[in-house]
């Protein structure tokens, strides 16, 4: 009796080694995340298919900060079931995709094996903001336009759109928005982006199918609406910027296939110096 003891104690202790080995060789890719670190963010639920704007970004700090992986592994592809997709955009403008999709965590298309625990927590956070009275679905009404230069992340205004969403009861509507000319909006409402970078991205919260246009005006012409614009090439997503004060028009458009989409406009001020 006395050596089965024994052996039961060793094996006991041979698991709890184990155990804090997997747990000394993994890591927290987000210790130490706060809300400070992040701009904004949405979540994709598959299924149900719905994205919705994350608000109180401290919550999901706090469940991000929690999870663990330990190796690589990318057979994540060969798993069905529901998968949960965070999109974030950080404070230096940087943005990071996190998919919890048990016994895995994916990021940025990379997959990793997780703790089971905190990455469940992470799925569940997300269904339950569905059933929140405040959720943002993102894509009833065009997703918000941030723009990106020398690491600096700057909030487009939202202007004139023509959008249809499909509301809980399946039913198709119609919203219509205008807003006024770039150059009638008051100073104090768009304050610029400073930068020394000859480049800006555009960073949707929800990639449209199609950038439309994108046309500049001088800062001189401010309460001017009849001043001619000037087009403005678009590589991808990214604009070439024009030293000086500009303010800048955005226009896209997204298929309706889904259910959703239109078209929307977004400005915003950026100056940069030499």
């Amino acid at each position: 009796m006395r050596k089965t003891g024994i052996m039961l104690g060793t094996g006991a202790a041979v698991l709890l080694l184990g155990a804090a080995m997997l747990i000394l060789g993994g890591r927290k890719p987000f210790q130490n995340l706060s809300a400070a670190d992040m701009v904004s963010a949405t979540v994709r639920l598959t299924p149900p298919d719905r994205t919705v704007q994350i608000v109180e970004l401290k919550e999901l700090a706090d469940y991000l900060e929690d999870v663990v992986i330990y190796r690589e592994d990318n057979s994540f592809r060969e798993y069905s079931g529901q998968g949960v997709v965070f999109n974030v955009t950080m404070s230096d403008g940087t943005q990071t995709e996190v998919m919890a999709y048990n016994p895995f965590l994916v990021l940025d298309g990379v997959g990793y094996r997780t703790k089971y625990e905190p990455c469940e927590a992470l799925s569940q956070y997300a269904n339950s903001l569905l059933e929140r009275e405040d959720t943002v679905l993102v894509m009833e009404e065009p997703p918000a336009l941030a723009v990106v230069s020398d690491m600096t992340s700057h909030q487009a205004l939202q202007g004139s759109y023509s959008w249809q969403r499909i509301d809980q009861n399946g039913t198709s509507e119609g919203i219509q928005a205008c807003g006024g000319h770039p150059l009638e909006y008051q100073k104090d409402l768009q304050p610029a982006l400073e930068t020394t970078d000859s480049a800006a991205v555009l960073r949707f919260m929800e990639e449209p199918d199609e950038i439309l246009s994108v046309r500049r005006w001088s800062d001189a012409h401010w309460g001017e609406p009849s001043a001619e614009g000037e087009e403005v090439a678009v590589n991808g997503y990214e604009i070439a910027l024009k030293p000086g004060g500009y303010i800048y028009e955005v226009q896209a458009g997204w298929d309706t296939d889904s259910g959703y989409g239109g078209t929307a406009s977004y400005f915003f001020y950026i100056n940069l110096t030499e």
